[in-house]
């Protein structure tokens, strides 16, 4: 998915700083997951953009190592955003735009930019580590380390689609992260008992997304895009 190498820390450096502690608003992501879904079951690309917008703080303040997750995010973000102001009628929904790509064959274009399908498919994969990691974060215990819980839910999410070395320095990175509440208190704006429920609501709202977004792919043998 990303391709870095050995140098990345070194080609690829990320003002992690930009981001401030406790920039992370989940009841942002809330609110924009909740309108994600339409009525007709389509998935609304500025809402889910919207959301992915903050979910790129949340990147930054998890580990040095994700800054470049976030850069690569929002690249992805920053070439859909394009697609949507050129082409409004094509790319308001996931699925018009998967039509209209497919229709067109142009789902595995792989230029500049590349398609939108699979462009947004990096972030879907992204999205499934964060509703994971979200997941378990709620179920946890004040004291339960959080390092445990991301790199669990990264080796069977996200280091799927990295390279080696980008899984070592993962992992190593998030043996850094500190236990629960600390985390909390660290990255949101929100106060920690607040953050305990918006993290159900969030995972709660974000899945049907996620969800729809998956068979979407998996209906129009896109889910595995080079």
């Amino acid at each position: 998915m990303y391709k870095r190498s050995a140098d990345l820390h070194q080609n690829e450096t990320v003002d992690i700083m930009a981001t401030r502690k406790k920039d992370f608003d989940l009841a942002l992501v809330l609110k924009a997951a909740q309108r994600c879904k339409q009525e007709d079951g389509s998935i609304s690309m500025e809402e889910f953009l919207r959301a992915y917008n903050e979910l790129c703080r949340f990147f930054k303040l998890i580990g040095r190592i994700f800054g470049f997750v976030a850069k690569d995010l929002e690249d992805k973000i920053s070439i859909l955003e394009g697609y949507v102001d050129r082409n409004p009628d094509q790319y308001r929904t996931v699925q018009s735009m998967i039509d209209h790509e497919v229709s067109n064959n142009i789902t595995k274009l792989r230029g500049r930019p590349p398609s939108g399908s699979r462009t947004l498919l990096r972030l879907h994969r992204a999205l499934e580590f964060i509703l994971a990691f979200m997941r378990r974060l709620g179920r946890s215990s004040d004291h339960d380390r959080t390092s445990y819980i991301a790199s669990d839910v990264y080796k069977v999410t996200l280091a799927k689609y990295h390279p080696w070395i980008v899984q070592k320095m993962a992992v190593l990175a998030m043996y850094t992260l500190p236990a629960r509440k600390d985390l909390i208190e660290m990255m949101c704006k929100q106060d920690y008992e607040e953050v305990l429920q918006l993290l159900i609501q969030v995972t709660t709202a974000a899945q049907p997304v996620y969800d729809i977004t998956q068979k979407l792919y998996l209906d129009n043998d896109i889910l595995n895009l080079p």
